[in-house]
């Protein structure tokens, strides 16, 4: 098993040289194929360069062509090997794409491929040679331990004074032997103490804190990283190389303790990076895979102490690396060991202490505490000063990872939103992205943590709901925040503070509806708008100290949502029941909330987008809101469907005529004049114009007499209405909008003529009012015919005296309607009196219009045809 591993990792070193050589070579042949110069021409020989004739260059092809035929061999020779030059006009080569590898593989790449080659990998071989041979000695005992052990310790110490009376070579050729030589005697130590207990524990710690301080020493005065990177990595190896796999960590641990404090050492006095690193990535990767296959809960005591250690140890050097580094920038910070030491160590601490009651908690509060203290030390010194910060944001990290270890779910969450806040806060005030995008996905932590740890439909008590209050307001000063700071802000972050402000407004609806069972017993849905009244309340209030244009156009939401409100609550939607909205408090807060409304569009009459569509929805939800009670009273109070639909017109048509006015608009009502006429008027006209049809199906109560009967006024009135909206807004309506309203209108008023006989037919005659009973009645047919016709007369005789042609054409078209009415329905039945009367009258009626009231001319052929 160790020879087959030996083979792999010569092999690999062998792959891995070769790896980086044919890289290197790459290069090379991107940095000549990137050089826009003339190709070299091969090297002559010594005989070629001594006939070579001195020739001047060619300029062009053209001077190339005028030189002479006979050329010499030296210069046949140069060109039948001269590469073509390149120019602009070839095509263009496929670009080298080189990618810089990561520190770790340069520092290997730099190893194997740096300095003397050979003596580096064979220091390896000879290392790796060694260690097997002293677990070989320890399973095979061929000569005595004692000699073992000399012969071993001899060649170390050779290979220290050899690298020794060599450090000035080059090639870091003595350092390497004495790096190889202060390795072997760890694994000299390790192997006496542990296989063969020749030293006691105290002596083989003795020996190799002196192996310790001479490997820093030579380190430290020849100032020689190889060397260090030597000693250390082989004394990291020798536990693994002659593990047994029954070994006791204590002594494994202490071993590589004092390792530790020779790096500590060395950190004093050199910043060597990749020594640190290499070092911290042996310690906790062996501890980390000891803990994961070998700890036990009784082991504490005696692994606690060396994790502890190993994290000030690594500290310290971190410390020590920014303080004693010599170069610029001044604030350089390691952050592999910055960072990456609390990632490794703090979930080492974890596992080891998690049977303990509130442990966790302690380590991570410890922590914060040390690494707000540093930053305290740190601060004031401009090399430090990025390190200083760097250890405040782990201070911070480790604050917010305690506070779920101290208190519930619930109370995590709302600190949880207060810390992120500050975080943000601070983010942006020294624009540093990471610590701001970690305080926002903080809240987006705690506003999912907090509903789902007190419930989502339990009602609240007072303090959770204090804890949405909490979270509510961290989260609205988050969005503040960011919103604020949109001109140096990317999109995504503009973003996220409207996602912050919608879940602000959300946790307020369902905090406050969870707890208002408490304290009042609403009707359905009136908590929902009492909820909407006090929030809006309370953003107004803001938005009078803050000038915040994202709330103030958030607040135009704020009549949909109550109307949203009043149509669940009015269709029975909400709890699948209905409620009159205005039960209990539903009148008091439905006036509370128009009156607010009215009062937003005074407030933000200037800042709101949506101004004018504001205003007509109010308008309209306004109307909708007395009509429907106005509807429900009458109802309830007469019980007949005609006065009930009645009462539906009477507000749309006097709001309608008052929205006319031309006086009725003061102040800043003024700025919405035409939106009022235009829309608010002509969308109500427009609601009549379906009420109208709707009515046409019912007859008044009792004998009415045709016309003088509320019903029928009310339909002319509306008639009329909508004939004198159109007349008032002719400057705004296009000529064919206008003409397709006016026959819209003339249309309707027609068919109120037909239903105002047909009520009366229905009085007069007692024919049942529907169409199937006033269609077989001749009496009905003759009189429509005598109706229609006369309408015509009306409408040609207007058309002459006002010169329309279109009333003329209108009046014919009737006309048409009402001959082929006389041939499709009366004819069926020409032997009654009453469709004889028909044909005669009507028949004398087309010759009267014929020479009374002819086609008026035309003004142009198309109008004739």
């Amino acid at each position: 098993m160790n020879t087959s591993a030996f083979w792999i990792i010569v092999l690999g070193l062998w792959i891995f040289t070769l790896q980086n050589r044919v890289k290197h070579l790459e290069k090379i042949v991107s940095r000549l194929l990137d050089k826009d110069t003339k190709p070299v021409a091969q090297t002559l020989t010594v005989e070629q360069q001594a006939v070579k004739p001195e020739t001047k260059p060619v300029e062009s092809e053209d001077q190339a062509e005028e030189e002479p035929e006979y050329v010499s061999a030296v210069s046949q020779l140069e060109m039948a090997h001269e590469s073509p030059k390149p120019t602009r006009d070839t095509a263009p080569k496929e670009a080298y794409v080189h990618t810089e590898p990561s520190w770790l593989m340069q520092m290997l790449s730099n190893y194997f491929t740096g300095g003397n080659l050979l003596v580096r990998i064979g220091g390896v071989i000879l290392f790796f040679g060694l260690a097997f041979l002293v677990k070989y000695a320890a399973e095979h005992s061929v000569i005595s331990i004692e000699m073992r052990l000399w012969g071993i310790a001899l060649i170390a110490v050779a290979l220290i004074v050899t690298g020794w009376r060599l450090r000035d070579r080059e090639g870091a050729y003595g350092q390497i032997l004495q790096g190889l030589g202060v390795a072997i005697l760890y694994l000299l130590i390790y192997g006496a103490s542990k296989f063969y207990g020749l030293l006691s524990l105290e002596m083989a710690f003795v020996l190799m804190l002196g192996v310790v301080v001479l490997g820093s020493i030579l380190a430290v005065m020849e100032d020689s990283l190889p060397l260090a990177l030597f000693a250390t990595a082989g004394g990291f190896l020798v536990p693994i190389l002659t593990s047994s796999g029954d070994g006791s960590h204590i002594m494994l641990f202490s071993y590589y303790a004092f390792l530790n404090l020779g790096l500590f050492i060395v950190a004093w006095f050199r910043s060597w990076r990749v020594l640190n690193v290499v070092g911290f990535l042996f310690t906790f990767v062996i501890a980390t895979v000891w803990g994961v296959l070998r700890y036990k809960s009784e082991l504490f005591t005696t692994t606690e102490p060396f994790l502890i250690l190993y994290f000030f140890m690594y500290l310290c050097i971190s410390v020590l690396f920014t303080i004693k580094h010599p170069f610029e920038p001044k604030n350089l910070v390691d952050g592999t060991l910055v960072f990456g030491l609390p990632m490794i160590a703090f979930p080492l601490q974890i596992s080891l202490v998690h049977d303990f009651s509130y442990a966790e908690a302690y380590s991570a509060l410890f922590l914060g505490l040390l690494y707000l203290a540093l930053w305290f030390w740190l601060k004031n010194k401009e090399r430090t000063l990025l390190l200083a910060q760097s250890f405040l944001a782990l201070s911070v990290v480790f604050f917010t990872i305690a506070i779920p270890y101290i208190f519930d779910a619930d109370v995590s969450a709302a600190l949880w939103s207060l810390e992120s806040t500050g975080i943000i806060w601070i983010a942006l005030k020294q624009s540093r992205p990471l610590t701001r995008y970690f305080g926002m996905a903080l809240l987006f932590v705690a506003l999912f943590v907090y509903p789902d740890s007190v419930g989502y439909y339990n009602s609240l008590t007072l303090a959770e709901y204090l804890g949405y209050l909490i979270i509510i307001t961290a989260t609205f000063i988050a969005a503040y925040l960011l919103d604020t700071h949109k001109h140096v802000l990317p999109a995504l972050d503009v973003f996220i503070a409207k996602v912050y402000l919608f879940f602000a407004i959300l946790f307020w609806f369902t905090g406050t509806l969870n707890i208002l069972p408490r304290i009042y017993a609403f009707v359905a849905g009136q908590d929902i708008l009492f909820t909407l009244i006090a929030g809006t309340l309370l953003l107004v209030a803001v938005t009078m100290k803050v000038q915040w244009q994202l709330l103030v156009k958030t607040l135009q939401g704020f009549l949909f949502l109550g109307m949203l409100v009043f149509f669940l609550q009015a269709g029975g939607i909400i709890r699948l029941l209905y409620v009159h909205p205005f039960v209990d408090l539903g009148a008091v807060l439905y006036g509370i909330f128009l009156l607010l409304h009215f009062l937003l569009l005074y407030l933000y009459r200037k800042e709101w987008q949506w101004a004018k569509a504001i205003h007509v929805a109010g308008l309209w939800f306004f109307v909708l809101v007395v009509s429907l009670e106005l509807h429900y009273h009458i109802e309830n109070l007469y019980h007949q469907q005609s006065d009930s639909l009645m009462a539906l017109a009477c507000v749309p048509l006097v709001v309608s005529f008052l929205l006319m006015l031309p006086k009725q608009y003061r102040g800043w009502l003024e700025e919405q004049r035409e939106a009022y006429q235009m829309l608010g008027a002509g969308g109500l006209l427009t609601a009549l114009g379906v009420w109208q049809l709707r009515t046409f199906s019912v007859v008044p109560v009792g004998n009415a007499l045709p016309v003088f009967n509320l019903l029928d006024i009310i339909q002319i009135m509306v008639l009329a209405m909508m004939g004198y909206w159109g007349y008032r807004q002719k400057n705004l309506l296009s000529k064919e909008a206008g003409n397709t309203l006016y026959g819209a209108v003339a249309i309707m008023g027609i068919l109120l003529i037909t239903v105002i006989f047909a009520r009366a037919v229905h009085h007069s005659q007692g024919i049942a009012y529907n169409m199937h009973a006033l269609w077989d009645s001749d009496y009905f047919q003759t009189g429509l015919s005598l109706l229609w016709s006369m309408i015509a007369i009306v409408l040609m005789v207007l058309s002459k005296r006002y010169g329309q042609k279109i009333l003329w054409l209108g009046g014919f078209g009737l006309l048409i309607v009402v001959v082929l009415k006389l041939f499709f329905v009366e004819l069926a039945h020409s032997g009654t009196i009453e469709r004889i009367v028909s044909f005669i009258v009507v028949g004398t009626l087309l010759l009267l219009i014929g020479y009374f009231v002819p086609m008026p001319p035309g003004e142009t052929e198309h109008d004739e045809t």
